[in-house]
């Protein structure tokens, strides 16, 4: 079994090194998950193929782009879809997650509070509220309770990792009021034991995520 280790940066905020936590976690892997200070960062950044995070080791051998490194687990480890239609479509749904969390930066970093919540509140109505309605409409086709195909994909916890783990925790969940396949699929991966006991063991060890 190859040694994982995944670096990215200390909280307040998971960031885009938790999809890949899941996956593992969901997967049954042991990994070393490892967290360094924004002050370390300048004597990290050097010695990382593209000067960002995060970056998996596996036995010695470093991988970079949050969504390679996601995508090369859930192949590894039975997360990615059955067949290469399926894995197409599950990077489809990852790759909106990786342009919401794009979306999402630019009201993150802004200074000035009462901007930056106009800013949220933008990116809620003229982004998220029209992406839940086409994702919503896309679970009632596929009508099994995935996103893709009959069972668990990568595709499936990243819109846990974001919605809930982010959006939900940030500005409640009336974004979800009618959406109620997109709620349901959420709670679902909620509750996946694997994913209960990670989520239980990251709050409690690093409870400052959630600020």
């Amino acid at each position: 079994m190859p040694v994982y280790k995944l670096h990215y940066f200390k909280s307040p905020r998971r960031g885009r090194a938790e999809l890949s936590r899941l996956i593992l976690s969901q997967a049954g892997v042991e990994f070393e998950d490892i967290r360094f200070a924004h002050c370390e960062w300048p004597a990290i950044k050097p010695i990382t193929p593209f000067g960002h995070v995060p970056i998996l080791e596996v036995d010695g051998q470093v991988l970079a782009q949050s969504n390679t490194i996601a995508r090369y687990l859930a192949k590894r480890h039975g997360l990615a879809g059955k067949d290469d239609w399926e894995q197409a479509l599950a990077d489809m749904y990852a790759e909106n997650i990786h342009d919401l969390l794009n979306a999402v930066a630019v009201p993150f970093t802004e200074k000035n509070p009462v901007k930056q919540k106009e800013m949220y509140q933008k990116f809620m109505r003229d982004v998220i509220v029209p992406h839940v309605a086409a994702v919503e409409k896309q679970l009632k086709k596929n009508n099994t309770g995935f996103l893709v195909g009959n069972e668990l994909t990568w595709a499936d916890l990243a819109y846990y990792a974001y919605f809930s783990d982010f959006l939900e925790v940030k500005f409640g969940s009336a974004f979800l009021k009618n959406a109620p396949h997109l709620k349901a699929l959420i709670d679902r991966v909620k509750e996946l034991p694997n994913v209960k006991k990670w989520t239980e063991f990251r709050d409690s060890t690093y409870p400052e995520d959630n600020e």
